[in-house]
């Protein structure tokens, strides 16, 4: 009878153990040794922004806005328009309660001028209101130098991750349109021939040899406009191909067997990759857009890995501190994986 006593009240107890594990929360392996890094485009004020209950699902660490993060093109000295898109924009932000860290460059829509580039004569005015925005604090160097160019460089248990983000509007020369407008690969731009002109500008780009010079685990460079893109006529690097073809040389002069590019602009999302004369891998992965979805077609694109994603999307990199290795996901708005590439 004794023992029978002992072994009811040990059955007891293992129960209760029991229940009690089950009810433990069970960790996230993405936040014991994941790095998480979300990054998207084209973000209007004027609709909802439904992609953000999976994006704050995420739990990201660090979150890239690649431009067009509010849409006020203006025309008029008072910068009316984009005043009222970012005062709009700061309402969903709040309302959504997006609080997590935030890291920001422009492009054409919140630059304030569609496809624009250095003939803009807002421009200055304009990038104190994005400064203000995303509370860049006073003594950052982008609020005295021209530009909004910067690099982020973060050791993340000892391995070093470089985010070099660069301005492709304040400094770029006019495109040269296109003299067939809308024909695919046409549509609006057309390589430049005048090697004179400039996506960077002489500053930018000798801050960005020196950028590429680092001694760095992993380079990722933000650029808010397509880098390797080869099949359409709009707004790309391409429209510029000798500064397209100085980016890469500069890449193959570098120690790293491989670079990652991220871009957006084109509301559509897509992977692409290229390997230069020495075997330098340059990826790329464009995401666009996070709440303006119109495109319906396909592109073409030599350099493409499988098709575009049209609907709305956002991306990730995801650093595997244990092993080093870097993975850059395309998400649509729900978090399914529609593309992903190891590097």
């Amino acid at each position: 009878m004794k023992f029978y006593y002992i072994y009811k009240y040990c059955l007891i107890i293992f129960l209760l153990s029991c229940s009690q594990l089950q009810n433990q929360p069970i960790s996230n392996p993405k936040s014991s040794h994941i790095y998480s890094i979300g990054f998207g485009s084209c973000l209007t004020q004027e609709k909802s922004m439904p992609i953000f209950n999976s994006i704050k699902s995420e739990n990201y660490n660090l979150f890239l806005m690649l431009g067009d993060n509010v849409y006020g093109d203006t025309d008029s000295n008072d910068l009316l328009e984009l005043k009222e898109a970012y005062a709009l924009q700061k309402e969903n932000f709040d309302r959504l309660n997006l609080n997590f860290p935030f890291e920001a460059i422009w492009d054409d829509h919140d630059y304030g001028k569609n496809d624009g580039g250095k003939e803009y004569i807002y421009k200055d005015e304009s990038k104190e209101l994005f400064l203000d925005f995303w509370n860049i604090a006073q003594d950052d160097i982008r609020r005295t130098r021209p530009g909004l160019y910067f690099e982020l460089t973060q050791n993340i248990d000892d391995t070093l991750v470089q985010m070099i983000f660069l301005d492709t509007r304040t400094f770029r020369d006019a495109l040269l349109p296109t003299d067939e407008r809308g024909a695919p690969g046409k549509e609006r731009y057309i390589p430049h021939t005048d090697t004179s002109l400039t996506m960077l500008g002489k500053d930018q780009w000798i801050w960005l040899q020196e950028q590429l010079q680092k001694e760095v685990d992993h380079k990722v460079i933000v650029t808010s406009i397509q880098f390797l893109a080869m099949g359409h006529g709009w707004e790309a690097w391409k429209t510029l191909p000798h500064e397209r073809q100085r980016l890469i040389n500069l890449i193959d002069q570098s120690s790293l067997d491989k670079v990652l590019f991220i871009s957006g602009d084109r509301h559509r999302g897509g992977l692409y990759q290229f390997s230069t004369q020495s075997g330098k891998v340059i990826s790329e992965m464009t995401s666009s857009s996070l709440n303006l979805a119109f495109a319906n077609d396909e592109e073409e694109g030599p350099l493409r890995l499988g098709p575009t994603f049209v609907q709305e999307n956002y991306g990730e990199i995801l650093l595997d501190k244990l092993t080093n290795k870097l993975t850059v996901n395309l998400k649509d708005n729900q978090g399914k994986i529609i593309q992903s590439l190891s590097l």
